[in-house]
């Protein structure tokens, strides 16, 4: 009977794990980028990456191929093989059918993140008050519709945007923090869901060859 305990007790702890988000934040003061997670409370600087004290290992000495011998055949040698073993029209709807489950799966896993802040601030100066105007624009322009997007794909709790133009100054300054989560259930529900549909997908389309061989 410990036995299923000790199986439940695992189960357990596996689904708690997976309900524990993932905490990130990517944050840029002008100088420096940095990129921090937080796994189970647990904090890991990604960038800027920590310095190594260990010597490096001297490069390994490539092996010299013996005559004669034949190299693996790489992707784009496999892709062309499929080319000329299947129909070109059937290969073709194969990766448009594959291009429209990779969007559904990116719009699943894009689910799964929740952005808690988002804060922008954008200094513009040129040096010129015309160019500078003239930039300030531009970046109005593109920033404000590329957020609406950002924001019909994935939730935001709360933002804080301040884009100036500045006619004194010769250089723009730039400071950005982004702080997230990801849910590790959400995410692994769109990678089950890929997985899932492309067996799905690679099986009807091989059932399609068969009969149209025979």
């Amino acid at each position: 009977m410990w036995v299923v305990y000790s199986l439940l007790a695992l189960l357990g702890l596996i689904l708690l794990l997976l309900l524990v988000p993932v905490y990130g934040r990517v944050s840029y003061n002008g100088e420096e980028l940095r990129v921090r997670i937080r796994v189970l409370g647990i904090p890991v600087t990604l960038l800027p990456a920590p310095a190594e004290d260990a010597p490096q290992k001297p490069p390994k000495e490539r092996k010299k191929k013996k005559p004669g011998s034949a190299d693996k055949p790489s992707k784009l040698q496999e892709f062309k093989e499929l080319l000329r073993q299947d129909d070109l029209a059937a290969t073709l709807g194969f990766l448009k059918e594959l291009a429209v489950l990779a969007g559904k799966t990116a719009a699943k896993a894009l689910k799964a993140v929740t952005v808690d802040r988002l804060t922008l601030q954008l200094l513009l100066a040129t040096g010129d008050p015309a160019e500078t105007a003239t930039l300030y624009g531009k970046v109005c322009g593109v920033l404000y519709p590329t957020l609406a997007v950002v924001e019909q794909t994935v939730r935001v709790r709360r933002r804080y945007l301040r884009v100036e133009p500045n006619f004194l100054l010769e250089k723009s300054a730039v400071r950005f923090d982004l702080r997230l989560h990801v849910s590790v259930l959400k995410l692994l529900g769109a990678g089950l869901y890929l997985l899932v549909k492309f067996l799905a997908l690679k099986e009807e389309n091989t059932d399609r060859a068969y009969k149209e061989d025979i």
